[in-house]
């Protein structure tokens, strides 16, 4: 399956860490800097420093930092959090830019060198203007140093170049490349690390530095995206603990905002991402029941924010991944150590979001069942000039538009019919399928049989109706077995009844017979007009017929069956099937009763045998055998 309008941004799951651009480093053609680059880059266990590194050209161009805003006065803001937002602060502006640069102490021509170096690290800063970047340079060197101090010249120069370049001294490094290259390596990814936690603590002050000028009235979006920032940056500086606070504050004042049809779905977006953060940071500090309570809280809080009733299967579709994603958190955290229980593991949460997916499917049977005349809009509603939209959750006709009153009704009903048309596409059984195959390898993991039993029935209903009866008989005779032994029998005759559905479409001449002799028995809960109409069926397929269609089946694939019924019939011929009826409860029952209590040797043992066929009707039996469970006792057959 790709990605879909539902799946949570890649930005948002994955976990931050300082962005540190490394420039100067040619690791194409230089040995000497390959080596560097790699010794960053491989190996990264966990104890190592958590830095997202990349090697960028000297003059690479970053985002233009905006004018810094001097008054909210007149400013309206158009949305929560901008898209590229997240992605910008990860993978575009980076907490620090190192210059990396060939020159040794006793460099012949350390004049120019030196300049050289400075207008590296100028052109650096000028591409930076703006943003609070920091800058460093380490100097690549052939020799390894003297201890500090007692190198005179590499400290007069050391000062000079920082002198030069407008750099503290803490942001001038020696890399020496020599044997120990990772242990110089790691050593200078703790101190980039320290740098860029200033950087990102700097973020922090700034952006909390705007709550001064907002007001309640007109800017309560600001006071979400701030508060969400400020948490994204705590996660950026490994601060989790301030971050989950933030993330708490930011989810409460979502919840602040008043919903309407023209918001409700950012509203939504918004708080689920918010909700998926505040559960990873708990899983992550060992507090699950947090994770567990805060989830349920979230569900509480967003249940009934349906939004548009012609729009309803996206209500759906959007609380089925609230409970897939929290199944997957909570997954990944028991990789990672947690303990579950039996009636507390992921597996319940992919069975709602199955659930969920089950009610999209339906809703967008009702909602989305326009003619095939109906054509999709043009130009395209759902279409942005940039390909994404500005900001998350938003329409994509109506961007930035705050206003309650929907402005051009025309264009939303446009809008809605394009989105209809979309979900009429979707594979919603694959979904389904998906997310109860996940339910159901839980359940088998913490031994819970009748809730697997009960979801790979599910699963096998979903098959049918994906119309790949294949895998839909495989699963639901796995599941008969259980529900036979357990007696239940009212769900055993359901099981049944789509299986014999499937038999007949796919022609399965054995399997028809089979499923068609135990809905006829005791164990079937068919009325009696119901086991008339399958045993018709069933004399007809015995006589070299095709049965009449199962009714409630697909319309296409009856005419299929049909063909192909006609085929197997004409080629049927004398057919003689074996069906060994010791793991069913056929129609017909068997009873033997012996004549006397014993008997002597040498005279004959004399039993009468009984049968009695629960079918409706009267049914011919042109011949009768009988086994005996001693296998010494030859079988023989009733004229």
């Amino acid at each position: 399956m790709g990605p879909t309008q539902w799946d949570f941004p890649v930005e948002l799951c994955c976990r931050p860490m300082a962005f540190v651009t490394l420039t100067g480093l040619d690791v194409v053609y230089n040995a000497v800097h390959r080596a560097v680059w790699d010794a960053f880059c491989a190996n990264r266990r966990a104890d190592r420093v958590p830095i997202s590194f990349k090697v960028l050209p000297g003059d690479h161009e970053y985002p233009k930092c905006r004018p810094k805003r001097t008054s909210y006065e007149w400013y309206i803001p158009k949305g929560i959090l901008k898209t590229g937002w997240m992605n910008k602060h990860l993978n575009l502006v980076p907490a620090l830019v190192v210059v990396f640069y060939e020159l040794d102490w006793d460099e012949p021509q350390w004049k120019e060198k030196q300049s050289e170096c400075a207008t590296r690290v100028e052109i650096v800063r000028q591409s930076l203007q703006g943003r609070n970047t920091k800058v460093a340079v380490v100097l690549i060197q052939k020799k390894t140093p003297l201890p500090p101090g007692e190198d005179v010249v590499a400290s007069e120069r050391a000062a000079a170049l920082c002198n030069a370049c407008e750099l503290s001294g803490k942001s001038l490094f020696v890399l020496p490349h020599t044997d120990h290259l990772v242990g110089y390596i790691i050593r200078l990814e703790n101190a980039f690390y320290e740098h860029a936690q200033t950087y990102y603590y700097t973020e922090i002050r700034r952006v909390k530095s705007h709550k001064e000028f907002l007001n309640k009235t007109t800017h309560q979006l600001l006071f979400v995206r701030h508060q969400f920032k400020i948490a994204f940056f705590s996660e950026l500086k490994q601060d989790t603990q301030n971050a989950l606070k933030n993330y708490r504050t930011a989810y409460n004042l979502v919840h602040e905002l008043r919903a309407h049809e023209t918001n409700i779905l950012e509203i939504k977006t918004m708080a689920g991402f918010i909700n998926y953060k505040i559960c990873r940071l708990c899983f992550q500090h060992n507090t699950p029941l947090d994770a567990i309570a805060q989830f349920r809280k979230h569900i509480d809080l967003c249940k009934k924010k349906i939004g548009s009733a012609e729009l309803s299967f996206e209500h759906a579709a959007w609380m089925s991944k609230q409970f897939q994603v929290f199944g997957d958190l909570f997954d990944e955290a028991i990789k990672l150590g947690l303990t579950a229980i039996q009636t507390q593991n992921p597996g319940f949460y992919y069975q709602q979001a199955a659930y969920y997916a089950q009610e999209r499917k339906q809703l967008a049977k009702t909602l989305c069942n326009h003619e095939v005349s109906v054509m999709y809009p043009n130009p395209d509603p759902l279409e942005t000039q940039t390909g994404v939209l500005d900001f998350y959750g938003q329409r994509p006709w109506r961007q930035g538009i705050l206003s309650f009153d929907l402005s051009d009704p025309e264009k939303e009903k446009v809008g809605i019919l394009a989105i209809q048309l979309k979900e009429k596409n979707v594979v919603h059984s694959e979904i389904i399928i998906t997310l109860l195959s996940n339910a159901v390898a839980q359940f088998k993991k913490y031994k819970c049989p009748r809730m697997k039993s009960h979801l790979m029935v599910q699963m096998g209903e979903e098959y049918y109706y994906a119309k790949d009866y294949t895998k839909a008989l495989k699963l639901l005779d796995y599941v008969m077995c259980d529900y036979r032994t357990e007696g239940w029998w009212m769900l055993l005759t359901s099981i049944l009844t789509t299986a014999l559905k499937c038999s007949y479409l796919m022609a399965q001449l054995k399997d028809y017979i089979t499923y068609s002799l135990e809905l006829l028995g005791r164990a079937s809960t068919l009325k009696d007009d119901q086991k008339s109409r399958i045993e018709k069926n069933l004399i007809n397929v015995l006589m070299n017929e095709s049965p009449d269609p199962e009714p409630d089946c697909d319309i296409l694939a009856v005419k299929t069956a049909q063909k192909l019924w006609v085929d197997r019939v004409s080629l049927a011929g004398s057919n003689i099937f074996t069906i060994g009826v010791q793991d069913f409860v056929p129609f017909v029952q068997c009873k033997a009763k012996f004549h006397a209590p014993s008997f002597h040797v040498d005279v004959p043992v004399q039993f009468d045998i009984y049968l009695k066929a629960d079918c409706p009707h009267p049914i011919r039996f042109s011949k009768l055998c009988v086994n005996f469970n001693n296998q010494v006792m030859e079988p023989f057959n009733i004229s």
